[in-house]
Order: structure tokens, then C-alpha cells, then sequence
């Protein structure tokens, strides 16, 4: 009878250091506000239909700060693609009333909500499809979105990006924009994640498998 004991006890000792084990495993991840994007590149990728596409990249340095409004050109520096020259701001789009930006990170992931994110858009090319023959084309496009990406905790680079969809203007039918750079963070906390419910049987079998063990010992003593 000892011996049964003496193994009913060893038994529950090892699964007790077990269920020590589960416990201490990270069971939340860092869920932080972003206060400031400051980009150092990105993409703009337009479809015009028939007319083709028109992408590249955005090399200017610039600026996105949450919670309010930047007027023109205040995100970063106009930037050339092609023929058409982007001047990019952030605004409510007046009976639009679009949320100023905001963002956040968990974990290795980053969500920014840009709706209000437009574009000043001048050009001379293409101008006698867009408007009339003699005026080159100049027109404010919101061209925000939700936008989802990578995060690096330890660096804070993002990379993000999102898709919008044109209506109501002359071949321009959509676009894929994307933004790179760094973060700044406010205040961080910690978002639970469930552990596993078996987790939660183990650990409940474990407290009835000790109070058996322990009716065993007083019995045998």
C-alpha cells in the first residue's frame, strides 16, 4: 500500500512541475497606440482601366500624426510618378466626415485606420481624356482605406498597406497604396490570449488527483 502511495504521490509531483510549465508560458501579447508614423517610403499603384497603370514609389520623408488633420502638403514633399504629381494630406472630406488617423500594434502586427488620407493630384498628361483639351487635370482624391501590415516590436518598422476603390471618376477604377517606416508608441498593454482549454481540464484533474492522493496517505498512515 505505501508503495502505490509513494508512486500516487511521485506522479503528482511530476504533473504538478507540468502544469507549473503551462502556466509560465505567455499567455498576452503587447497591444500598443500609435501616436506618429514617420514614413520614409511607400508605393502608389493607380488602374486606369484601358488606359493602363500607373505605379511607383514614394521617396519622400513625411510625417502621419494620429488623431487630427494635416492640410496640404503636410504629410511629406509632392512626389512625381509619371505624369502626375501627388501632394498627400489628411482630412474629414467635409459631408464625407472621415475619422482622423489612427493606429495600432499587436504583436507583430500593425492596423492604421487612413480614410481621411487624400491626394492632391495635378498633371498635363492625359488631360484631354480627364477634362477638357486645353485644362490639365487637378482634383483632391481620397484615396484612404484600412490598412494592415507587418510590425517589428523590438525596431519599430511597419510596412503597410491597403487597397481603395474609385467611383465616379473617368477610367480611374482603383488603387494599391503602401507606406514603410517607423512608429512611435504610446502607452502599451497587454492583450490576453485564452489559453487552451485543456489547460484548464489538466489543471482542474490535477487538483482532484492531489486530494485523492493526499485520502490515500491518510489512509495508509
Amino acid at each position: 500500500m505505501k508503495t502505490n502511495v509513494h508512486r500516487i504521490i511521485k506522479g503528482s509531483t511530476m504533473a504538478l512541475l507540468t502544469a507549473s510549465v503551462l502556466w509560465c508560458l505567455p499567455t498576452s501579447v503587447q497591444a500598443a497606440i500609435v501616436t506618429q508614423l514617420d514614413i520614409t517610403g511607400g508605393s502608389i499603384s493607380l488602374n486606369f482601366g484601358s488606359l493602363g497603370n500607373l505605379a511607383g514609389p514614394i521617396t519622400a520623408n513625411g510625417q502621419i500624426f494620429m488623431n487630427q488633420f494635416q492640410p496640404p502638403p503636410a504629410v511629406f514633399d509632392p512626389v512625381t510618378i509619371g505624369h502626375l504629381t501627388f501632394s498627400i494630406f489628411t482630412g474629414s472630406g467635409g459631408t464625407l466626415n472621415l475619422p482622423a488617423p489612427t493606429a495600432q500594434t499587436s504583436g507583430a502586427t500593425m492596423t492604421a485606420d487612413l480614410q481621411s488620407l487624400f491626394a492632391g493630384v495635378t498633371s498635363s498628361g492625359w488631360a484631354g481624356l480627364l477634362t477638357s483639351p486645353s485644362t490639365p487635370l487637378t482634383a483632391s482624391l481620397n484615396i484612404g482605406g484600412s490598412a494592415t501590415g507587418s510590425f517589428n516590436d523590438l525596431t519599430n518598422v511597419f510596412d503597410v498597406s491597403w487597397t481603395h476603390q474609385f467611383t465616379g471618376i473617368p477610367f480611374l477604377t482603383s488603387g494599391t497604396f503602401s507606406l514603410q517606416g517607423t512608429a512611435q508608441l504610446g502607452g502599451a498593454q497587454a492583450a490576453p490570449v485564452p489559453l487552451p482549454g485543456a489547460v484548464f481540464l489538466f489543471g482542474s484533474g490535477l487538483i482532484g488527483l492531489i486530494g485523492w492522493a493526499r485520502h490515500k496517505l491518510s489512509a495508509a498512515a
